[in-house]
């Protein structure tokens, strides 16, 4: 990123991140923020799991993607699955939904934070638009920060297929 803002102004990067996907977090998000590098990122609600509409493997068609990513994966999905009913609670209490509550807590992150969800549907639009009037607490937020799930965002076939996968650029020559 420093690299590629010394050629040309950079204004915004984006990239998975959800309470799913944090590996941004560490190092490309205090240089995004250092260098006022808006982030917005895709797949903000965990490729559908956070949504809390997914409760079983079962809820994935049998030819769905998913299925073959290593958080959906029959030794992770019921592990993983505890982060979703964590994030459940903490909707219930706001009268919101998973989702909402996992889009608030993107936005809590600052105001150069502009997720954006995929949606088919005019209803889920609208509440994910809601979202933005959900304010969580710091406790609440506290909480969604210490949530982790297991296994690797995508398997290895996906991330040898493109070898550039969330892989580090060569030095400058």
């Amino acid at each position: 990123m420093r690299r590629a803002a010394a050629v040309h102004p950079i204004t915004a990067l984006q990239t998975e991140w959800s309470l799913w996907a944090r590996g941004i977090e560490s190092e490309i998000l205090p240089v995004c923020q250092e260098l006022n590098i808006s982030v917005v990122p895709y797949s903000p609600l965990g490729r559908g799991a956070l949504t809390g509409t997914i409760t079983s493997r079962d809820d994935l068609a049998e030819n769905d993607h998913r299925r073959g990513m290593p958080w959906y994966s029959e030794e992770n999905f019921e592990r993983n699955m505890r982060t979703v009913t964590a994030v459940r609670g903490i909707a219930e209490r706001h009268r919101a939904t998973p989702g909402q509550v996992a889009l608030a807590w993107l936005l809590a992150k600052g105001p150069d934070v502009t997720p954006i969800p995929g949606t088919r549907r005019v209803a889920f639009m609208e509440e994910n638009a809601a979202s933005a009037e959900l304010a969580l607490t710091p406790e609440e937020l506290a909480t969604l920060d210490t949530l982790t799930v297991v296994g690797d965002r995508e398997g290895a076939s996906a991330m040898a297929a493109t070898n550039w996968f969330d892989g580090v650029t060569p030095p400058q020559r």
